[in-house]
């Protein structure tokens, strides 16, 4: 799958994904630099905002392929709709995989902040 088709197939809430998760790595390589409690509880936030947008979005998602499939009559009767119904899900969780992706890159770099923090304190 492209990157472009995954990042379409998520939706425009993927747009709102992305740009929490940008401004939550940026947070975490700041941290990870200087790090302080201060960016810490900043990061802890913007983390919280990333997850909730990602999660918000998956089920913006389903609630769209829920009430997009039974309003296609065609869809109902025809064989395929088990794999109609597969794609929608499978594209609904686009923005999770994204979100936890950066989350996940988010925090790993935070680690590096937390293993600076204890040796500066101590």
């Amino acid at each position: 799958m492209q990157l472009w088709y995954f990042f379409l197939g998520g939706g425009w809430g993927m747009f709102f994904v992305l740009g929490f998760a940008l401004v939550t790595l940026a947070q975490a390589v700041g941290f990870a630099r200087r790090p302080d409690l201060g960016r810490r509880a900043a990061l802890d936030a913007l983390s919280r905002a990333t997850l909730c947008s990602a999660i918000g979005t998956v089920c913006l998602n389903l609630a769209a392929v829920g009430s997009r499939v039974p309003a296609h009559l065609e869809w109902a009767s025809s064989p395929k709709l088990p794999l109609i119904v597969m794609e929608g899900i499978a594209e609904s969780l686009a923005p999770a995989i994204m979100g936890f992706a950066f989350l996940a890159l988010t925090w790993m770099l935070a680690a590096v902040g937390h293993r600076r923090l204890a040796s500066e304190l101590g």
